[in-house]
């Protein structure tokens, strides 16, 4: 009877198994025949070019600037206050190009447009010429929106004039209203040469294009300040014997060359908190040892004579500060293609590239700094990463 049952199960299963097979078909031709009948979409597809819709301007741009002179001296310093006018109140992006030649350097393109009120914007747009040949013809500013320009203007500049300031063999190259001299520093370069850094305060100048022509070796550093009033450190290497130093400015101001002549003087103290240039000097500390030690015997001395205690103590005082002064010196290997920079500074200029890998003193740190003295005298900066670990 078992058996009976078990068989009679399998033949209804074998029976059923089609049917089923037949429902599930039948769901799969009504789902086709279904979606046949949906009307086809005229959506664009194109999902990569259709992420933002074009956006159309609903307002005018429109370009003015404040009144400003037509005539110049080369190597001024000189702005012109641009005004941006729109009611666009979405997102957008200011765009500025120029109309002019090589001659006339954009001493800050990446000034940015700041919004002054509802629908005026403001950017001061500063300019230097190299030669009386510079020319400025138009200011063109468009607006952006999702990297996209929907709105354009320009503005014709009235015709700019330059002429050349007097000249003499020391001029610096700077036209300002005002140009002061502060702490002047000279130090040893090397064996062969010493390194003079003076402190500029400018007015209406660009401190950058200080340039005396005969220096084979300057540069400005630490430049602080915009045009309008600015602070530099100008470097200038010289040979051991010169002993002083010339240059002149014009001041548009009172139309005239004005002159400086720095007495060149090497001091033992830092050039300054920013360049801090000289030495350790070891065996000087090596010399304040020795005498801490014959301050001690005299005491010594002096107290076998006098059964002092107060003498005795002020040479067991004496010799113990003899083994607190420093007399060690530290050296390091530079990697080989390692550049010397003047100053401890991310802009400083580099005087020096090590062809090979080279043994230095290591005179001191400052941040991610390491200040070396080379075998043959000269002094500089590296960054700490370029020196092999020992």
């Amino acid at each position: 009877m078992r058996i009976l049952s078990v068989l009679f199960s399998f033949i209804i299963i074998l029976w059923a198994e089609p049917s089923v097979f037949e429902g599930q078909q039948k769901t799969i031709e009504s789902q086709k025949e279904f979606y046949k009948n949906i009307a086809p979409s005229d959506e664009n597809t194109d999902y990569e070019n259709n992420r933002y819709e074009d956006y159309v301007a609903h307002s005018s741009l429109a370009l003015t600037s404040e009144e400003y002179p037509q005539n110049f001296y080369v190597g001024e310093a000189f702005n012109i206050e641009l005004y941006a006018k729109t009611l666009e109140d979405v997102k957008f992006d200011f765009n500025l190009s120029l109309v002019k030649n090589d001659s006339l350097h954009f001493l800050n393109p990446k000034s940015s447009f700041e919004k002054i009120s509802n629908d005026t914007y403001k950017n001061t747009l500063w300019f230097e010429a190299k030669d009386a040949n510079a020319n400025l013809e138009q200011i063109v500013v468009s607006m952006l929106r999702n990297g996209e320009v929907f709105q354009k203007a320009s503005l014709q500049i009235q015709p700019l004039r330059f002429q050349y300031p007097p000249k003499e063999q020391t001029y610096a190259h700077i036209v300002a209203s005002s140009l002061d001299v502060g702490q002047v520093k000279t130090s040893y370069f090397d064996e062969k040469n010493i390194i003079m850094m003076l402190e500029l305060n400018a007015t209406n100048a660009n401190l950058k294009s200080f340039f005396v022509n005969g220096v084979q070796k300057q540069g400005i550093e630490n430049y602080k300040g915009d045009f309008n009033a600015s602070k530099a450190f100008y470097y200038a290497i010289f040979p051991a014997n010169k002993n002083h130093f010339e240059f002149s400015y014009f001041n548009k101001e009172s139309k005239k060359l004005e002159n400086f002549n720095i007495k060149l003087q090497v001091s033992n103290d830092e050039i300054s908190t920013q360049s801090d240039l000289n030495p350790t000097n070891k065996d000087f500390n090596i010399y304040k040892q020795y005498a801490l030690w014959a301050l001690a015997f005299v005491l010594a001395i002096l107290f076998i004579f006098k059964r002092n205690y107060f003498i005795l103590g002020f040479a067991l005082l004496s010799f113990a500060l003899s083994f607190l002064v420093d007399t060690n010196t530290h050296n390091g290997l530079l990697k080989t293609n390692t550049r010397v920079k003047i100053l401890p500074t991310e802009p400083s200029t580099y005087f020096y590239t090590t062809n090979t890998e080279e043994e230095v003193e290591i005179l001191g740190k400052r941040e991610n700094y390491i200040k070396v003295l080379f075998k043959n005298g000269k002094i500089g900066w590296v960054n700490d990463t370029d020196l092999l670990k020992n």
